[in-house]
Order: C-alpha cells, then structure tokens, then sequence
C-alpha cells in the first residue's frame, strides 16, 4: 500500500511525511536560537565589555517585538498563505544573523549591532511562529491536531533544552559569533525541510471589501477578553515572559563577568 501523507492519512503523526519535516524543522529551529541567545550576550560582555544596562537593553530588543507586533503579525498570518511566509522569515532570519560573525572578522562589531540583530531576529520569529501556529492545523486537519500540539510542545520543549545547554559548549568551542553560524544555519536547514512538504494549503479566505487590519486587531481583542480561557492563558504567558525578560538580562552578568 503507498505511503500516505497529509490531513487524513492515517497511524501515528511521526509516520506522516509532511508532519516529520515540519516537527524537525521546528525542532531545529528552536534548538539553533538557544544557542543565539548564550552567543549575544557573550558577545556583548566578554569581547565589547558591555555594562548592565547594555546587556539589559540586548534583552528589552529582544522581548520588544512581541510587545509591538504579535497583534499584526496574527492577521498577516491569517491574510497569506503560511508556509511561504515562515519560509521567507527563516531565510531573512539567516540572513541577519550572518552579519554577525562577517562584522567580527571585518572587526566592526558594536553594541548598535547587537541591538538590530536581537531585536530584527526577535521581529521575524514573531511574524514565523504565528504563521507556523496557523499552519498546523492545515497540515494536520481537525482530527490530528490535537495529537500533533502536544507532540509539538513536547519536540519544542526538548529542543530548547538541548539549544541552551549546547549553546555554552559551542560559544567556547567557536567563540560567539562563530557560534550564532550554527542558528543561521538552522533556519535555513529549517527553511529547506519546509520546503519539501509536499501538503498544500487552501488560500486564505477572502475579505470583506473595507476590512481593516486594526478592526480585525480590535475583533481579536474582543474574543480573548471576553473569553475565560483564552484569557488565563494569555495573561499568565504575559507574566511569565516578563519575568524571562528580567531574569535574562542579568544571568549573563552573573556569570560572566567575574569570570
């Protein structure tokens, strides 16, 4: 019997073709960007003797662009289709990124440079991520896409674990800018595998003529706080996020500094 793949095929989601190729994608993805955020702030405090408030505002830069463009990047995502768009965020990713290690060997790597870099990258993950969250169910259909979050959550979760901790071994094996080649290359092996699904989703639905995208923000608005449980969680990930933020602009002076 041919292999099947797709919304209906049936049996387990990791015998899915088009499922492995988005999970791995993803997975590696994650993993790369762990390595990212170890990389910058090594960057900043050993090699351009940053101070508190420079690594912090390497923080901020980076936790700004869920602030500002989560809402926006939600309707982008509803208005295209969604694996060209992560597609080209992964590739723009990449791109950014390599302006790090080429800026170190031309030794005009700043502070300035940093900042762009986290918060450019940061923007970008935003506009992928939500247009990755829509594309899952696509690819999955209603009946799977239960199955296919959790085993979404549980890949990302083992992923971003193994990015942190392999992110201090290859910052000391490569040095930090070399190290931030291995997340640039990751979205592009991401965007490769992204690539080769084979699923092809329905063009979004049309819109009303005089839609604006502010009126579908105020819409989306409106559903999450009249909702019990879509607002939970949207609050309680804002706290959490904020105390990440905090946390993460001090660790790095912790532990690098007196060393």
């Amino acid at each position: 019997m041919p292999h099947r793949s797709g919304p209906h095929a049936p049996g387990s989601l990791w015998r899915d073709r088009d499922f492995r190729h988005y999970a791995v994608a993803q997975g590696i993805s994650v993993t790369g960007s762990g390595v990212t955020t170890i990389a910058l702030s090594v960057l900043a405090v050993v090699e351009l003797h940053a101070s508190t408030f420079n690594v912090a505002l390497i923080a901020f830069a980076s936790k700004l662009p869920p602030l500002l463009l989560s809402l926006h990047a939600g309707v982008l995502a509803d208005r295209r289709r969604k694996r060209p768009l992560i597609i080209t965020c992964d590739l723009l990713c990449a791109a950014v990124l390599l302006t790090l290690p080429t800026a170190q060997f031309l030794a005009r790597i700043t502070l300035i440079h940093l900042y762009a870099v986290a918060f450019t990258v940061a923007a970008l993950q935003v506009i992928g991520s939500n247009a990755s969250i829509s594309f899952l169910p696509s690819l999955l259909g209603p009946g799977r896409i239960k199955d296919g979050n959790a085993k979404m959550g549980a890949g990302n979760s083992l992923a971003d674990l193994i990015g942190t901790n392999s992110g201090g071994a290859l910052v000391v094996a490569l040095g930090a800018a070399r190290a931030i080649t291995v997340d640039a290359a990751s979205y592009l092996a991401s965007a490769l595998l992204l690539w080769r699904i084979k699923h092809r989703e329905d063009p979004p639905p049309p819109r009303k003529a005089g839609t604006s995208q502010w009126a579908e923000i105020r819409e989306g608005l409106t559903y999450t706080l009249r909702t019990p449980v879509v607002r939970s969680i949207v609050l309680s990930n804002t706290a959490t996020s904020f105390v990440l933020a905090a946390s993460s602009a001090l660790w790095s002076l912790y532990l690098l500094v007196p060393a």
